[in-house]
């Protein structure tokens, strides 16, 4: 009997989502659009260099991530009026699934690198629905520097198309994206609600985007696998440090979510 009853406690608490807080969806489903460029560049980078087992294991946890994203902000009762823009990403997701674990070939990626477009947008319309839904400014803040994280992985996805020549246009938008980056991170540096933390990651991300930049221009030695492993390394870091912020950002939004409740 004892025995029956702890299997049934397991049972529930590893089947138990763990409700999200406003600032954790926005996270949440910001992250959604960095991984539809994450997925790509490892598929990518898969194809350029098979013999590296890493790039296949973050393809499979890129995956394996953006699926249970989904399943949780599915589960939050706060976004229950913007189902609709959820099931958009779901019916992209089902299509861009498939090719993103299947064989990879450069037809595939370039397939990939296709669908990874509006799959984005859709993740994008809905974290904009959520920042509408929360209606503070730490909202905004979530959502741009959540965009930043993206945005250093489709700059490292358009540089590795154009390198193995998957689409005519990936320089162009490797060169607005570069813009786009440079731009919001000022934007962001010139918020109130920066705390010194904020600010300091601000900055080392600043000095990690002109490194790369370095890279884009041709004002590297390096060559081949080389530079490929040098940009995406720094866009990694440039991630991670867009990762910390964002988080930093999201309890500020939670934290003022618990004053105006009490």
């Amino acid at each position: 009997m004892m025995r029956s009853i702890v299997l049934l406690l397991l049972f529930f608490c590893a089947n138990e989502t763990i409700a999200l807080t406003m600032g954790d969806a926005i996270n949440t489903a910001g992250r959604q659009r960095m991984l539809s460029q994450r997925i790509t560049q490892s598929f990518i980078l898969t194809g350029i260099q098979p013999e590296n087992q890493r790039y296949q294991k973050q393809l499979r946890k890129c995956v394996s991530e953006f699926q249970s994203n989904l399943d949780a902000l599915a589960s939050m009762p706060e976004g229950a009026s913007l189902t609709q823009d959820l099931l958009t990403v779901r019916q992209l997701w089902a299509d861009f699934k498939p090719v993103a674990l299947g064989p990879v070939s450069k037809v595939a990626a370039a397939d990939l690198y296709k669908q990874s477009s509006p799959l984005l947008t859709a993740a994008h319309a809905y974290v904009g629905k959520l920042e509408k839904l929360a209606n503070t400014s730490s909202a905004e803040l979530i959502n741009v520097s959540g965009r930043q994280r993206m945005l250093s992985q489709r700059i490292a996805k358009n540089y590795l198309a154009y390198y193995w020549q998957l689409d005519n246009n990936s320089l162009k938008h490797l060169y607005s994206d570069l813009a786009e980056y440079e731009l919001m991170l000022s934007y962001l540096k010139e918020s109130d609600l920066n705390t010194e933390d904020i600010m300091r990651k601000i900055m080392k991300t600043e000095g990690h985007l002109r490194y790369a930049a370095k890279g884009f221009d041709g004002d590297m030695t390096l060559k081949g696998d080389r530079l490929i492993f040098v940009i995406t390394g720094t866009t990694d870091i440039m991630l991670r440090n867009m990762d910390e912020i964002t988080r930093m950002y999201a309890t500020l939004l939670d934290t003022q979510n618990q004053i105006v409740s009490r």
